[in-house]
């Protein structure tokens, strides 16, 4: 019998066969040499790319398919890769524009549309987020991941029953995708459907029954129709599941905050047994043990409940309080027209407690500095997106005043005073931050019954409005104003609260 010989080719064959087996490394040193013989092939440029990309030498990637693009200008995938680089490299103004060089040569290509979505998301412009995805599911209507992101823009823009219908044509396309199960379990329970959310998540826990965020997420649709039972079991499993998850210790305060309300004492003491067995004497059990008054309350939230509690929720900080319909940003805006007018763009503003920066779009005309503070890095990260900040600090809030005396003409505090209960002290701190004239605008939560301030089940302290603006005073600062108002709605019901302007 003769040998029968199989002939190898050069090695542009070989270097694409070495991609084909996953020898990136490989196919490179190949592509390269193939490169050498044939400089005019863009083919080979782009697949150079493609292994580079995957190697994660963005810089060698993105150079690849300039020089792919570079010899073929009108091929719209090459544009497209350089899109991907730039995006994956942190530059969403060059990965922006080579998406619209992608759709300029063909304007059918859902990718891009999908990719400047994402973008767009990823910056906080929300409703050019959401004309994106909608276009790649005009240019591809079976995608099912382009349905799924715009339902997240529809939620995020409170536009439930849109947000609703996006996330179901996701799933009748493709099933199998957990999030977009929870997702929609999310935004029916938002909307009060609890029993489709419990559904939702019960169909997500089968492809996923390890997640901790699906075990969180079905235990609050469980609070929802009063089942605290199945609440506590979904909340505890969720942290046994993950013990470091601040989350799942935000859900057992819930539940325990329910517990309390209904009078189930047995229930409470074992769930907050069985939260201090896996999980210990954490910040957020210390801080629920005394909203609960099972311990004295603090005269503040302390720092590491604090960062720990907005770190866990900042990715979704934006989504969950668009759903609660928070108005105090708004609010401000409109207090900062009454009392200054249009914006000159003259002021040092201080943010303080920027958390996401939701303020941020209402004080930039105002500002010649914007600059925001907060505990949280995570929060801080999302703010910087935002790109409105002159700077961005980390730090607790009274010393980095202290550290700071007349350095602001306008100092801003949104949900900041949920977390202190004695507010002597931040007033004065914030009185000597500011120069001569300068405002002080801050919201809280107010409460009855003759106390300066109360910690509530909820974990956060209102004010009596009257020992609010005594304060003020004392600490030599002028009430202007003192507005009531409904800060954000829980669970169907208005939390109310103030919004105080104040000067110097």
């Amino acid at each position: 019998m003769s040998d029968i010989s199989i002939g190898v080719g050069g090695p542009a064959d070989m270097g694409r066969m070495a991609m084909d087996a996953g020898n990136h490394a490989e196919a490179v040193a190949l592509l390269r040499e193939a490169i050498l013989d044939d400089p005019g092939d863009a083919t080979l440029r782009a697949d150079l790319g493609v292994a580079l990309e995957t190697l994660e030498d963005y810089d060698g990637a993105a150079q690849a398919y300039a020089a792919a693009a570079a010899l073929e200008p009108d091929n719209p995938i090459y544009h497209f890769n350089q899109g991907a680089v730039a995006q994956a490299q942190g530059r969403p103004h060059d990965a922006a524009n080579h998406y619209l060089n992608t759709l300029e040569r063909e304007p059918l290509f859902a990718e891009a549309y999908y990719n400047l979505g994402t973008l767009f998301y990823d910056a906080g412009h929300i409703e050019i987020a959401a004309e994106h995805y909608g276009n790649a599911l005009k240019a591809r209507p079976d995608y099912a991941e382009a349905a799924s992101n715009l339902g997240l823009v529809l939620r995020r823009l409170g536009r439930q029953d849109e947000a609703i219908e996006q996330f179901r044509v996701a799933l009748r396309l493709r099933p199998e995708l957990t999030i977009t199960h929870s997702n929609l379990g999310l935004t029916l329970a938002e909307a009060g459907h609890y029993d489709e959310a419990i559904a939702c998540f019960g169909q997500a826990l089968a492809m996923d029954p390890d997640s901790s965020s699906l075990h969180i997420n079905i235990s609050l649709a469980w609070r929802g129709v009063g089942r605290l039972d199945m609440a506590a079991d979904a909340a505890l499993k969720a942290l046994k599941l993950a013990p470091d998850s601040t989350q799942a210790q935000v859900e057992l305060g819930s539940v325990a905050a329910n517990l309390r309300r209904t009078g189930d004492e047995a229930s409470l003491k074992s769930l907050l047994e069985g939260w201090r067995d896996v999980a210990g004497e954490t910040a957020q059990y210390q801080h629920t043990l005394a909203a609960l008054g099972e311990a004295p309350a603090p005269a503040r939230a302390s720092d590491a409940y604090l960062s720990q509690t907005f770190d866990a929720s900042a990715k979704r900080f934006d989504e969950m309080i668009g759903a609660l319909g928070y108005a105090v940003p708004d609010a401000v805006g409109q207090a900062l027209q009454r009392h200054l007018g249009p914006g000159q763009g003259d002021k040092d503003i201080l943010d303080a407690g920027c958390g996401t920066g939701l303020a941020a779009p209402h004080l930039a005309p105002y500002a010649k500095t914007l600059t925001g503070v907060d505990l949280s890095l995570s929060m801080l990260q999302q703010a910087l997106r935002r790109g409105l900040y002159s700077s961005l600090d980390q730090a607790e809030l009274g010393a980095y005043l202290i550290a700071r005396p007349a350095s602001f003409d306008m100092i801003v505090a949104g949900d900041v005073l949920c977390y202190f209960g004695e507010v002597g002290d931040l007033f004065r701190q914030v009185a000597a931050s500011l120069r001569p004239g300068g405002l002080w605008i801050v919201s809280a939560e107010t409460a009855s019954g003759g106390k300066p301030y109360i910690l509530q089940e909820s974990g956060r302290y209102a004010h009596d409005p009257a020992h609010l603006q005594e304060s003020l005073n004392e600490a030599g600062l002028k009430v202007l104003e003192l507005m009531p108002m409904v800060l954000r709605y829980e669970g169907g019901r208005a939390v109310e609260g103030v919004l105080a302007i104040a000067s110097r």
